[in-house]
Parts: C-alpha cells; structure tokens; sequence
C-alpha cells in the first residue's frame, strides 16, 4: 500500500465512529443517495458498492438485489458495517470486505451494477478506478458515480478564500494551518465525464444536488441545512446548466460500452 492509500485508510479508520453513527441520515448524503437510487436498475443480480463505508447502503440495496458486496479500504468501516448487518436476515446475501477501488480483487463481467458515492474525489487519479469498474461489469452494466462539483460557486469562492486567508496568514508571519494530509481531488463534470469515455463507459445521465453557498454554509450550518433542503425540492435545479454552478455534488450514470 503506498503512502497516499496508507493516509486515507488511517483518516478513515479514525472516522469509522462518526460514520457509522451519523452518515445514513446527512442530507448531504441523502441527496446523492437518493438520485443513485433512481439511475441505478430497479432489480439486479449482483451489485458492488465502492467505497461503502459502514454500509449505509445495504438497506436500500439489498431490497433490489439478491447480492449485496461492499468494498472499503479502511478496515474500521468493514467492521462498523458488518455489525450493522448482524442479526439482519438479509446477511447472508451482503458480504464485506477490505478493498483497493484500484485493484478490484473479482473476475471480470461480475456485476451487473457498480455504486460509487464519495469515493473518486480521494485517489490521485480516476482512471485506474474507472477501469477496474468496467472490468468487473458485465456487458451494459452499470455504474453510478458522485463527486464534489469542483466547479460549482460554493467552491470556487470557498477555494478563493481560503488562499487569500493563506496568503495574509504569510504576511503576518504564521504558518498556515490545517494543511491536508491527502490530495483531495473534486472533479469538473465535464472532465469526468471524458474520463467515463476514454475508460470505455457510455454517458446516460448526470445531476447535481447539495444546493450550499460560501460563507453561510460555514457561519451558519443550520441555516445552510434548511436551505439545502429547500432548494433540493426544486427538480429543475439538479439539471444543467443551473445545477452544475449551484450544485455542491455531481451524480453521473454510464454504462459499460
């Protein structure tokens, strides 16, 4: 395991608790979840969720598949997830397991769908990831991405504060703090989009969600939650082009070309 990969299992191992306790209700998370829900297959025989985390998707998933398999490279979130799925008549159909997105430990053509929810944005790249997804695929299978929308207003003007806020903090003479102890890589849609190409995917849908703007989202979370949700009540929000500048995430659907 190389440094980079080594850093993102110990971050997420640390987070495991919080995750496990919290994720499933965010509606940063329900957001994505619930268009992925809506571009993957009402029914498929076998599903892969990349990244899974403590298995906050299992529910769902399990109720339009017979096999359920998550995948996450920090050990902790494996953990958090198989207990909640103890005692859970479904358990024998959803299986667990450590796992690099970058070397898919299945044969080729073995699933019919792929979810992959807040899992690109950490590697250095998105290629071998995307192909190690079509080559688990099956022929017109499925997969169902979501990223940070790196060109969305919220982080754009966000990124632009927070250099400014850099650059006084090294004219007064103080280091910067808070510096990432990983490469974070949100995404261009359009870029993504290509890389879904070039892999071998076909593009079929793209939508946005997480309506949050800088700097109320930082002052005043509560106020920011409440016109998230709001603002997600409007369908033509999610769409191009008035999603992609107000739309913190992006939800995209291809298939295996």
């Amino acid at each position: 395991m190389n440094a980079h990969a080594a850093a993102i299992r110990r971050y997420f191992d640390a987070a495991s608790d919080q995750y496990a306790r919290g994720r499933a209700q965010e509606h940063s998370f329900t957001a994505q979840k619930r268009i992925a829900l809506e571009f993957l297959p009402a029914r498929s025989a076998r599903v892969l969720d990349i990244g899974c985390g403590p298995a906050v998707l299992a529910d769902e998933l399990l109720e339009r598949t017979d096999e359920y398999w998550g995948i996450d490279l920090s050990p902790q979130m494996i953990a958090h997830g198989a207990a909640r799925m103890e005692g859970d008549p479904r358990a024998s159909r959803c299986t667990l397991s450590v796992g690099d997105a970058e070397a898919l430990a299945f044969p080729d053509a073995s699933f019919d769908a792929i979810v992959a929810l807040g899992l690109l944005e950490y590697l250095p790249s998105y290629e071998r990831a995307l192909r190690e997804m079509r080559r688990v695929l099956r022929p017109g299978g499925v997969a169902v991405l979501a990223v940070p929308n790196r060109a969305c207003a919220y982080r754009r003007s966000r990124w632009v504060a927070d250099r400014m806020r850099r650059a006084l903090k090294r004219l007064l003479g103080r280091a910067p703090r808070g510096t990432e102890r990983f490469h974070w890589n949100p995404c261009i849609p359009e870029i993504l989009d290509d890389e879904l190409r070039r892999s071998g995917f076909e593009r079929v849908a793209g939508r946005y969600c997480n309506f949050i703007f800088y700097p109320l989202h930082e002052l005043h979370a509560g106020a920011s939650l409440s016109l998230n949700r709001a603002l997600s009540g409007f369908a033509g929000l999610s769409a191009a082009p008035l999603g992609r500048w107000l739309g913190a995430q992006y939800v995209v659907k291809a298939l295996k070309a």
